[in-house]
């Protein structure tokens, strides 16, 4: 059965984790309908700090192993592999994010498997930006990529 909880992150959003006893099935900054609300199980706990401040930690690539990731790609699996590993307070453009995941001038296909990312700030999809430096798009919107950026540092948004 799955349950949901929720944390505020550094930002200041609420965002909602979906989970079972084994995985993390979503970090969205909406509440999931047709679930029961249950503390975040203990294995999780660890996910739950790093939303509430992602200051100055480690990345958590090792997440990617508790999060439900059988809905992508390998591609889309690829990209999120990479991105996990960029640091706090860094960006990088679709296209630089397409080369890191071994698929040089496949920015377009990184917007689209960013734009399925089920997994806020974990897979932090707030970190690549358009080219130019423009901000681009989210899923929860430009005023959350904003206020995730500037959480980080970034205040030219």
């Amino acid at each position: 059965m799955r349950y949901w909880d929720s944390v505020r992150c550094s930002a200041g959003y609420d965002l909602f984790i979906t989970f079972d006893k084994d995985r993390v099935y979503e970090i969205a900054s909406s509440r999931p309908d047709n679930l029961i609300q249950m503390p975040l199980a203990e294995r999780f706990a660890y996910m739950a700090e790093y939303l509430k401040d992602c200051s100055g930690q480690p990345m958590l690539i090792e997440a990617l192993e508790d999060l439900d990731l059988s809905w992508t790609t390998p591609f889309s699996l690829a990209v999120y592999r990479a991105l996990a590993l960029i640091p706090f307070g860094l960006t990088v453009t679709y296209g630089e994010l397409a080369a890191l995941a071994g698929h040089p001038g496949a920015f377009r296909a990184v917007g689209t498997a960013m734009s399925r990312n089920r997994f806020l700030i974990i897979v932090p999809c707030h970190r690549v930006l358009a080219a130019g430096g423009k901000i681009g798009g989210f899923s929860s919107g430009p005023d959350m990529k904003r206020a995730l950026l500037k959480a980080e540092g970034h205040n030219e948004f």
